[in-house]
C-alpha cells in the first residue's frame, strides 16, 4: 500500500495530512474534509470534492507529494 502526503500548491509546505491507497481507484478520497494550509503566511484552506483515488494517484509526484 502506497502513502502519500498533501502539500499546499500555493507555499510548498506541508499540510500535515497523509493518505494511504486502497487499491480501488473509482473509491472517493476523503469526500468532504476541509485541509487548512498550517503556515500563518498562507490561508489557503482545500476541500476534497468528488476525488477519487485514480484522480489523486495521477497527482503524486515522483516523491509521493500530491499539491492541493
Amino acid at each position: 500500500m502506497q502513502e502519500v502526503e498533501f502539500y499546499c500548491r500555493k507555499c510548498k509546505k506541508s499540510m500535515k495530512m497523509s493518505y494511504g491507497f486502497s487499491g480501488d481507484d473509482n473509491a472517493p478520497v476523503m469526500n468532504g474534509i476541509m485541509i487548512r494550509c498550517h503556515t500563518n503566511k498562507c490561508t489557503r484552506v482545500v476541500t476534497l470534492r468528488n476525488f477519487t483515488e485514480g484522480h489523486v494517484r495521477n497527482m503524486v509526484d515522483t516523491r509521493g507529494k500530491v499539491y492541493l
